[in-house]
């Protein structure tokens, strides 16, 4: 199953968790209460019996939560290796990135006229490196002999092809995964386990 898929339905089963321990507990406190003010037993062996339901569904939230741990270290760590492959690529990487910002800060210096994405990709990268270079390109563009190349952008316009939330979400889960009750069933088991206690 995919990482995408599969860590949503932890968390939501998580929040189910979440919100049992939640009931139970306050039943629990409540029961503890009547004890008190009566000293009925009946109370008494409710609040013991919620008391354990409380611990049994407490140690379900921490089994849950210790696979959700697990599958949120591989989502991570599929979103790093496509991180590091983007920034390795010779192609798309930091270092032909920084190569093709300086190439627009050279060509711009000599008056050349460059696209404006590259222009505004140097400027993003290095606004005082942008200004000077447009400085020099409007000084060398006023001199009489100066003829002007006109260059394509050193940008490919297709990009996108890393995508690191992608190649998280679509990664395969590792590991063995327990079941997960249905949402709706674990919420109405709860609420029939409360019903049976109260009556």
């Amino acid at each position: 199953m995919k990482l995408g898929e599969v860590i949503p339905k932890y968390r939501e089963y998580r929040q189910v968790l979440v919100n049992q321990t939640r009931s139970l507990a306050k039943q629990r406190d409540e029961a503890k209460k009547k004890f008190e003010l009566t000293g009925d037993k009946k109370f008494e062996e409710e609040a013991a019996t919620l008391q354990l339901s409380v611990e049994a569904s407490d140690e379900e939230f921490k089994k849950n939560q210790e696979v959700l741990d697990g599958l949120i270290e591989q989502y991570t760590a599929a979103w790093n290796a496509e991180v590091a492959r983007q920034q390795s690529d010779p192609e798309t990487g930091y270092a032909a990135t920084m190569g093709k910002i300086m190439t627009t800060a050279m060509r711009m210096s000599r008056g050349d006229n460059v696209p404006y994405s590259d222009e505004k990709k140097l400027q993003e990268a290095n606004d005082k490196l942008y200004a000077a270079a447009k400085q020099a390109q409007a000084m060398m563009k006023q001199m009489k002999n100066h003829k002007a190349k006109d260059y394509d952008s050193l940008w490919d316009e297709e990009g996108g092809e890393y995508d690191p939330e992608a190649a998280a979400e679509n990664a395969e889960a590792t590991g063995e995964l327990p079941d997960i009750p249905e949402t709706g069933a674990q919420e109405s088991g709860m609420e029939a386990s409360a019903g049976d206690l109260e009556g």
